[in-house]
């Protein structure tokens, strides 16, 4: 899932830290992507009823909602031997839902605006009970599964999102920055919690109890009606419905192409590219404005983003592949080895003020892709023979973009007009929950092909341990490109844009 944990005592165009995870950016608070106007100063009341009350109810369903999100995505390779799938075909539990997820979050974000949350709240519960009921009862069936997930996944898709939509509108100053740091650090405990869960289901059960955990957010229906208010701003300039759907097309073509290399999902995906071009270039009220495209801090933030974060899945869902086929270790066992990795990335969240004093953006960004080089290296190198080593690199990793988020999102708004932050920061969350999946679809295709092309960079040699650490290597090649890419792109802006460097060489 994505959200921006803009400091709002600060100008609108810099933006502090952000989520940060070993896993995904969480999809939650995506800006509505209407006008692109600036938030109001002041922060409406619930006609004379503390907003307070309802940040527990929304809060949990945030949390709750993360966790089975996450949950799932740790469920791939149970889910997988159980229905004799190959690893890109369970993939797409993983991948569909993920770009839904980004998409729900923009569209959900939007909504808010003109239908109470209260109401899209009871929308999300209802989309969660009947996509898990579908799922649950047709587990022995991956094709009603995917149902499932995606029918769950619209539901999740508005919990997630709908916590810092009311907080971003009731509160503001010191008060917003302590609630959306709630959701930042709630993020890694869902993280942890769904992917414990999973494990251990998976291991004592049957990963389809996975499916009868969303039914307890039917207990939450009391306190939504008691505590969430049911006002509207209707203050909402609508949804861009024909500008997220061929985003859809997009990355589900691409997604697709992965799976097989069958090269005609390139016409659905060229031809929803090109209508996209028109469509931003045409229609002022699109997802987003054509002059983004033109501002190249902006451009090459997302070019970036895209590559970098497609190794964001990419490695947690190849992490419990990796360490149960070479080692043997049992889901639980698995699940409980990504807790320092988690608990490092909250840590880093929680520094993430601190790093910005002492490092700029562009230091900052640096550091970052080079501890995620080196991460994947160490896993590389010693996948064969040290699940410690592979902890390590977990732990590592999780440092890497817990780091990255608040300085790259900071370097994409250099030259970014103070109006239209939001709307940027709202289509630059987008791309994160579009690549994501991608990375999760590319490292599955490759997990399916088993090659070794890189085994003899591996220590020791196993016939599992070649082929994962040879995606490995590829992995660290990518994140090697998005490092050459920021310095280059932003180098050559540096040199021929007196403004943008001089803010990447002050921001903090």
């Amino acid at each position: 899932m994505t959200h921006p944990d803009q400091n709002p005592d600060r100008g609108a165009g810099d933006a502090s830290a952000g989520p940060v995870s070993a896993a995904s950016t969480p999809a939650a608070a995506v800006p509505a992507t209407g006008a692109g106007t600036a938030a109001p100063a002041a922060r409406p009341r619930t006609g004379g009823v503390d907003p307070r009350r309802a940040v527990p109810v929304l809060l949990f369903l945030f949390i709750f909602c993360l966790v089975v999100d996450q949950g799932f995505k740790f469920t791939s390779q149970p889910m997988a031997r159980a229905l004799n799938l190959s690893e890109s075909t369970v993939s797409l539990q993983a991948t569909l839902t993920g770009v839904l997820i980004g998409i729900g979050a923009v569209v959900y974000s939007a909504l808010a605006d003109s239908i109470a949350i209260r109401k899209l709240l009871y929308l999300s519960v209802g989309l969660v009970v009947v996509g898990s009921v579908i799922g649950f009862v047709g587990s022995a069936s991956f094709g009603v599964v995917l149902v499932g997930r995606i029918v769950q996944t619209a539901g999740l898709a508005a919990a997630e999102t709908l916590y810092v939509v009311y907080v971003t509108k009731h509160f503001q100053g010191v008060e917003l920055k302590k609630y959306l740091g709630f959701s930042n650090m709630s993020f890694q405990l869902a993280s942890l919690i769904g992917t414990l869960i999973s494990g251990f289901l998976a291991t004592y059960v049957s990963w389809t109890w996975m499916f009868l955990v969303p039914l307890l957010m039917v207990l939450s229906l009391p306190f939504i009606k008691k505590r969430v208010p049911d006002d509207v701003a209707h203050t909402s300039s609508g949804v861009d419905v024909y500008g997220l759907f061929l985003v859809a097309v997009i990355a589900t073509g691409v997604i697709m192409f992965m799976q097989a290399f069958t090269w005609w999902w390139w016409i659905p995906v060229l031809i929803a590219g090109a209508l996209f071009i028109r469509h931003v270039r045409t229609n002022p009220n699109a997802l987003v404005d054509w002059s983004f495209f033109t501002n190249r801090p902006y451009m090459s933030a997302l070019v970036i983003v895209f590559i970098i974060y497609s190794v964001n899945l990419a490695f947690v869902f190849l992490f419990p592949f990796a360490i149960h086929g070479v080692h043997g270790m049992a889901m639980d066992k698995v699940s409980m080895l990504t807790i320092p990795g988690y608990v490092l990335g909250a840590s880093t969240a929680a520094l993430s003020g601190v790093v910005s004093k002492r490092l700029d953006s562009k230091q900052a960004v640096t550091l970052a892709l080079c501890l995620l080089a080196a991460a994947l290296a160490v896993a590389g190198i010693f996948v064969n023979v040290s699940v410690v080593a592979m902890v390590v690199a977990m732990a590592m990793f999780s440092v890497g973009f817990g780091l990255l988020y608040a300085p790259l999102l900071s370097s994409a708004l250099l030259l970014m007009p103070a109006a239209k932050s939001g709307v940027a920061v709202g289509f630059y969350n987008l791309v994160i929950n579009v690549a994501s999946p991608i990375g999760v679809a590319y490292t599955a295709m490759l997990m399916s092909g088993k090659p070794t092309w890189f085994s003899g960079l591996s220590v020791g040699g196993t016939p599992e341990g070649d082929y994962f650490g040879t995606i490995l290597w590829l992995l660290v090649g990518i994140t090697l490109v998005g490092l050459l890419a920021y310095r280059v792109l932003f180098g050559m802006i540096e040199r021929s844009d007196a403004r943008a460097a001089q803010r990447l060489a002050t921001q903090e």
